[in-house]
């Protein structure tokens, strides 16, 4: 009878993670297919050298922001919760806002000196400008991306997803349009990285009635400590993280030369619009239920929920690593220009380690449930040791491919120190018949794909005749090992009819 009731929960919050995941599925599936489609844009529209500078920029409002945005954000899914059903929410708002406000001020600055006093003289005076740009912008994307985040944590992900995809699709736009309109050139993409951020942080200051939640006498220490103490570790989880997914484009610059990075590039960002999109979906909706059911009931039912949630990661990814790791080159040029196909020989591997660090987000959940936050930042730091080291002696030798087999095999042990060391907390219980199931069924797919594609080489034929059918016969060779059931098939169907519905 206990298990016929804990079986009957978990079934309520997976019903539950679903139908939020479907609402969250246009803030994810939107961005990332603006994401795609500005490869090309961007690589039509700027020279190879303003194409760099883009990247560069990029990579730097990037890092700033892991300094000044991430302990926050992250904190406001842990903790907002349980102060907005305290009833603390004027409490929580003015302690975050003050926060956020310092921090985004203070890394901007400190970014400013930086760029200032060491690099100005290093530069060239259209790079220098452009990050100066980017630092400037930085600010109003840093406390864009904290307020957004009451959405997600106080479960409403309609009002997320809205201005998310405002937010990411906004900045590309107008940067695009300034280019159209008054013949700017790439500082046009960081003038809507500020202006798009600008205004919703007005419309989100309002939404959330701050101006009459804020006030200074209202900040808690207390909850800054609590904060700092969750959300510190995760700044530097992320900044491991930077080095481990931009280390290898810098490495592979200096010892291989441009052109291998852009083959790289290409690879590493369908692999990771792909899959990790897929993840996020999940997870954006799976987390703040989580939290919510692990305060209530505690470790043993949240590693029941984990655990199948787990399993719908390895039902929904499984097929796209097979596609990706049997035939990249399709993959590829359905995605990128024919001239970079030269990046599918790494298309593979990436797509392997973007699938392990996916799997990790749920194995590590206990370390991040019992506030071990730190353990996930070391072990992020030892797989970036790992990257950089193995960088370093298999770039010059391999060029981007030996930056390939450096992630995944990064990754590769990422996921086992994972799994071994969370047992200390809360121990992630894999789904061992479901990815038995899915490893059949990915057997049977990667077949049907080698065969199909060795008599059938025509673009256009793949993607809309071969995929689709091997998408198909991987489904149905699920619901053969019976790991899909018909309930799970009706209640799927139910929440999309719902949503479209809305």
């Amino acid at each position: 009878m206990a298990n016929t009731d804990n079986q009957l929960f978990i079934n309520s919050q997976i019903k539950r993670t679903a139908k939020d995941s479907l609402i969250y599925l246009p803030a994810m599936v939107i961005p990332a297919i603006t994401g795609i489609l500005l490869i090309r844009v961007f690589t039509t529209i700027f020279s190879p050298q303003e194409y760099g500078h883009y990247q560069v920029t990029l990579s730097t409002f990037g890092l700033i922001r892991v300094f000044s945005m991430v302990w926050l954000a992250t904190s406001v899914t842990r903790f907002f919760l349980k102060y907005k059903l305290d009833g603390s929410t004027g409490l929580f708002f003015s302690t975050l806002f003050i926060c956020g406000l310092f921090s985004a001020i203070g890394m901007a600055g400190f970014s400013f000196g930086v760029n200032f006093f060491i690099f100005k003289s290093k530069l060239s005076p259209a790079l220098f400008s452009l990050i100066n740009l980017a630092i400037a912008a930085s600010i109003f994307s840093t406390i864009f991306e904290i307020l957004v985040m009451i959405f997600r944590a106080g479960l409403e992900p309609k009002k997320y997803s809205l201005f998310w995809i405002l937010f990411s699709v906004g900045k590309p736009v107008v940067g695009i349009a300034l280019i159209l309109l008054f013949n700017f050139r790439v500082s046009a993409i960081f003038w809507g990285f500020l202006i798009v951020p600008l205004a919703l942080d007005l419309i989100l200051f309002f939404k959330l009635d701050l101006i009459n939640q804020v006030r200074i006498r209202n900040f808690s220490k207390p909850l800054f400590s609590q904060i700092a103490r969750y959300g510190v570790p995760f700044t530097f989880s992320l900044f491991a993280f930077w080095v481990l997914s931009l280390s290898d484009r810098y490495l592979i610059e200096f010892f291989r030369g441009s052109a291998e990075v852009g083959y790289y590039s290409v690879g590493y960002i369908i692999s990771e619009k792909m899959l990790n999109f897929i993840y996020t979906i999940l997870m954006l909706a799976a987390y703040p239920i989580i939290v919510d059911n692990w305060e209530k009931y505690g470790d043993r039912e949240s590693q029941r929920l984990i655990t199948e949630l787990s399993r719908y990661y390895f039902i929904i990814c499984t097929p796209i690593l097979a596609l990706l790791v049997v035939i990249p080159e399709q993959m590829l040029k359905i995605f990128s220009s024919a001239k970079f196909v030269a990046g599918a020989r790494v298309l593979p591997l990436i797509a392997i380690g973007v699938f392990l660090n996916g799997v990790c987000q749920y194995v590590l959940k206990g370390f991040e449930l019992h506030k071990r936050s730190l353990n996930v930042a070391k072990l992020a730091l030892i797989a970036g040791i790992i990257n950089v080291g193995l960088n370093i002696i298999l770039i010059p030798r391999f060029g981007y491919i030996g930056a390939g087999i450096s992630m995944a095999s990064a990754y590769t042990v990422y996921f086992m120190l994972s799994v071994y060391l969370v047992r200390a907390e809360m121990a992630w219980i894999p789904p061992y018949r479901s990815i038995f199931n899915n490893l059949i069924s990915a057997i049977i797919l990667t077949s049907f794909l080698m065969i199909s594609t060795k008599f059938i080489d025509h673009q256009l034929l793949i993607i809309f005749l071969i995929i689709p059918i091997g998408i198909l016969i991987y489904y149905f060779s699920l619901l053969a090992l019976n790991e899909i059931k018909k309930q799970e098939i009706d209640q799927g169907l139910k929440f999309i009819h719902k949503l479209f519905k809305v």
